[in-house]
């Protein structure tokens, strides 16, 4: 069995929405208490709809694909939604992540949190 499934690798490989939104509403950060991998997640939301969101990342391959799966499943999504989601989420999109990086989804999500949390701050 191989280590790093097809979507995994293809979402590594090809990340989607890497890099900033345009007119962001909010972004928020993750990391492992100051420690990599390090990743932000750009969010744009309107009438609690995000319409589009992007990722940056410095970490390995699996904190990329967990980026760029993301920054898929939340657009079009409203932000309760977003909130409702978790590490484990991003893994079986993945396809399954190795449960020695599973910290990596949750350092993503936990960016996702972080840019919500500003995101209703500001609200």
């Amino acid at each position: 069995m191989e280590r790093f499934t097809e979507i995994l690798m293809d979402h590594f490989q090809d990340p989607r929405n890497r890099g900033t939104v345009p007119n962001a509403s909010c972004m928020g950060t993750g990391d492992l208490q100051g420690r990599p991998p390090f990743v932000t997640v750009h969010l744009a939301i309107e009438n609690d709809m995000v319409i589009a969101a992007g990722f940056e990342a410095q970490g390995c391959g699996v904190t990329i694909a967990c980026g760029s799966v993301l920054t898929e499943i939340v657009e079009r999504k409203t932000t309760r939604q977003c909130e409702a989601l978790t590490a484990e989420h991003l893994a079986e999109a993945l396809g399954g992540v190795p449960p020695d990086k599973m910290y990596c989804a949750e350092v993503v999500v936990r960016a996702l949190h972080s840019a919500l949390n500003h995101w209703r701050l500001a609200s």
